[in-house]
């Protein structure tokens, strides 16, 4: 198809277009591409396995047990099972440590001292 100026157009003529022209086009294809690919893999994915269901239906059971948020769960727990167990026995533990690390400090004191006098 010949123009007014005697020249033959054709869609695949870029230097009539502008550089906005082809990047345009090259954000369409890739934008129809990634739809194409998106409704062919839900046309052709495989349906979900008795034991997917299941455990989707498992989790869903447990967020609505346990909250929308099995962290703050968790973490709940394990703040009772801290508080209530594990820091009762380990307070003659951390007493221990804490006398240690007095003495040592206090050791270290007394040493600066020292020197501070010999200056």
């Amino acid at each position: 198809m010949e123009n007014d100026r005697g020249i033959e157009e054709t869609w695949t003529d870029w230097e009539g277009g502008s550089r906005g022209t082809q990047i345009g086009m090259f954000v369409g294809l890739a934008i129809g591409a990634g739809l194409l690919l998106f409704v062919l893999r839900r046309l052709f994915a495989s349906k979900p396995t008795p034991a997917e269901e299941l455990t989707d239906t498992i989790a869903e059971r447990a967020a609505a047990l346990f909250g929308d948020e099995p962290v703050a769960a968790g973490r709940d727990l394990l703040s009772q099972t801290l508080s209530q167990t594990v820091l009762p026995e380990m307070k003659p533990v951390l007493r221990a440590l804490l006398k240690e690390i007095e003495g040592s400090v206090g050791q270290g004191f007394r040493r600066a001292e020292r020197a501070i006098d010999d200056l």
